[in-house]
């Protein structure tokens, strides 16, 4: 019943973006609104303890990511956002962030992996609160949240993504760690690392063995394979994040 509703959801998304294109001539202003729809999807069925926003991440070492579309934030994090203007976000109070792509390009995929790559250098303080999770997403995702692209559309291939995502780590001497972690592009599927293959979500062979790594899985319902994805692999954690911000550096820690 709830993929079926999701599923219709999707629908809406894509209706949105033929009244869109119709609307405005400045792809400005249609990635703006296609943004927004989108935001508003997560907001609606996402659990009520995290917030929706968009804008500037920073840790406690003054390093800053770059403008991002999506941010979910945990009960934690202060009122430093509103739903629809940009705002300032701590990296210790981040559940997930991506980018919203109206039209993923090769071009803009680079990019957006660019701009992962930059938000996964962030430092975040210690951990030291409560948390609940399978032990492989916390060592990857604790300190790190996970980072992913949705596109409403794309002509590249899912094959495509996953071999320039495997390219783009050869060439700029990379772990998977230090980049995204998932691409969605409706009406194609998803490429997604699914780490050593242990994670709460993972994808088995015909034999039922767990496949590590960038796999790509052609779907027909991408809005509901993410936000699966995004509820099961985020993490369930409590923590203080202003005294790392208010405090100086050696009382903080």
């Amino acid at each position: 019943m709830m993929k079926d509703k999701i599923d219709a959801v999707e629908k809406q998304m894509k209706a949105r973006l033929e009244e869109v294109r119709a609307t405005f001539n400045h792809a400005g202003n249609k990635g703006e609104s296609v943004e927004k729809t989108f935001r508003r999807f997560l907001r609606d069925y996402l659990p009520r303890r995290l917030e929706i926003g968009h804008g500037e991440i920073i840790d406690s070492h003054g390093n800053t990511s770059a403008q991002t579309d999506v941010v979910v934030v945990t009960e934690d994090h202060p009122f430093t956002f509103t739903p629809d203007q940009p705002g300032l976000f701590f990296i210790e109070g981040i559940s997930a962030a991506g980018e919203i792509k109206t039209n993923l390009t090769s071009t803009e995929l680079t990019e957006s992996i660019d701009k992962s790559r930059r938000f996964k250098q962030l430092q975040a303080a210690p951990f030291t609160g409560i948390l609940m999770s399978n032990g492989d997403d916390s060592s990857r995702f604790l300190g790190h949240p996970p980072w992913f692209i949705f596109a409403f559309e794309s002509q590249v291939s899912l094959d495509a993504i996953k071999g320039s995502v495997e390219g783009y780590m050869s060439d700029n001497s990379v772990s998977s760690n230090e980049i995204l972690d998932g691409i969605f592009v409706m009406d194609r599927g998803s490429v997604i690392d699914y780490g050593d293959g242990s994670g709460t979500l993972h994808l088995v062979d015909e034999q039922g063995e767990a496949l590590p790594g960038w796999q790509s899985y052609r779907s027909n319902s991408v809005a509901f394979d993410h936000l699966m994805w995004l509820s099961t692999i985020m993490l369930t954690a409590n923590s203080p994040i202003l005294p790392h911000y208010l405090l100086p550096n050696d009382c903080s820690e």
